[in-house]
C-alpha cells in the first residue's frame, strides 16, 4: 500500500557569491523578519553561510513544505521532476532577492509577449531519447553569452545533445502532432559557469544553447513551430551528422519534456510515459 509523504524538504546552495559573508548574513536575517513569505508554501528550517576567498561567500538554506494532496502524488510518482521544478523556482526567487548585481537582459515589449504567448511550446512528446556527450574545438568561436563563462579543456568545450523523434508539440491553446516518419530533433547544451559582474566565476553547469534538426537546411522551421533559439551557426557547423545515427530506428519509448523556458539542463527534465 502506498504511503504518501506529508512534508517535503529541500536544500538550496549558492556558491561564490560576490558579496562578503557579513552582508550575506544581514540579508538573510532581514528575510527572517518577514518570515520569508516570498518562499511560501516553503519555510526555512536552517541556514548557514561560509566565507570564501576574495571577499566572496556561500549560503545553504534547508527548506520544508507541507504537501497538498496533488503534491503528495507528484512526490511519490515523479520525485525527480518535483524536486527539479521546485528547486528551480525557489533558486530563482532567492537569486533575485540576493544583493548581487544581475546581468542585463533584453527587454521585451508587452505586444511581443502577447503575440508570442500562444505560439510558445509548453510541452513536447518525444519518441526515444538519447543523450550524446561530445567535445567541440572552440578555437575562433566568440563568447556566446556575456553572463556565461565557457568551460574550455585543451581548447575544447563539452556539450550534451539530447536527441529524439519529435511526435507532438503542446501549445497553450492547441497542439501540433506529427506523423511517421517523425522528424529527428535535438537540444544542445554546453558546459559553462556563472560569470558575475566582478568577473568572478560561479558554479559549473550545462547551459541550454538551442535547438537543431537533422537537416540544417530545415531549421528555418524551428522558428515557425516556436522553438527559440537555434543553435548558433558557429557551433552548429561543427556538430557532425553522425550524432543522428545514435537514435534507434522508429520510436519505441515516449518521453515528455516540460519547463522549456529553463536555461539549465538540470531544470529541463524529461520523464518517460506510457506508449499506450
Amino acid at each position: 500500500m502506498w504511503k504518501f509523504p506529508k512534508t517535503y524538504e529541500l536544500t538550496i546552495s549558492f556558491e561564490h557569491l560576490p558579496i562578503p559573508e557579513t552582508k550575506l548574513k544581514e540579508t538573510i536575517l532581514e528575510w527572517e523578519n518577514t518570515k520569508l513569505s516570498f518562499l511560501r508554501p516553503f519555510w526555512v528550517l536552517d541556514w548557514k553561510t561560509k566565507p570564501e576567498a576574495l571577499g566572496h561567500s556561500r549560503a545553504t538554506l534547508t527548506l520544508q513544505s507541507e504537501l497538498k494532496n496533488w503534491d503528495k502524488v507528484l512526490v511519490l510518482f515523479f520525485p525527480t521532476w518535483f524536486e527539479r521544478a521546485n528547486r528551480e523556482r525557489l533558486t530563482n526567487i532567492l537569486r533575485k532577492k540576493l544583493p548581487v548585481p544581475q546581468s542585463p537582459s533584453k527587454r521585451i515589449s508587452v505586444w511581443q509577449k502577447i503575440k508570442t504567448y500562444g505560439k510558445e511550446p509548453v510541452q513536447l512528446l518525444l519518441g526515444n531519447l538519447v543523450m550524446v556527450k561530445a567535445s567541440l574545438e572552440m578555437e575562433g568561436i566568440e563568447t556566446l553569452d556575456p553572463s556565461r563563462h565557457l568551460q574550455i579543456h585543451e581548447n575544447a568545450s563539452h556539450i550534451i545533445l539530447r536527441i529524439s523523434y519529435l511526435k507532438n508539440i503542446q501549445y497553450r491553446f492547441h497542439q501540433k502532432s506529427f506523423q511517421p516518419p517523425y522528424p529527428k530533433f535535438a537540444e544542445c547544451y554546453i558546459q559553462t559557469r556563472d560569470k558575475h559582474t566582478d568577473e568572478s566565476l560561479g558554479k559549473v553547469f550545462y547551459s541550454f544553447l538551442g535547438y537543431l534538426l537533422e537537416k540544417e537546411s530545415d531549421e528555418y522551421l524551428l522558428a515557425y513551430f516556436g522553438f527559440q533559439p537555434k543553435v548558433p551557426k558557429s557551433i552548429r557547423e561543427r556538430i557532425p551528422d553522425e550524432i543522428w545515427k545514435t537514435l534507434p530506428d522508429g520510436p519505441r519509448e515516449n518521453w515528455v519534456a516540460a519547463n522549456l523556458k529553463a536555461e539549465e539542463l538540470e531544470f529541463r527534465p524529461v520523464y518517460q510515459v506510457s506508449t499506450s
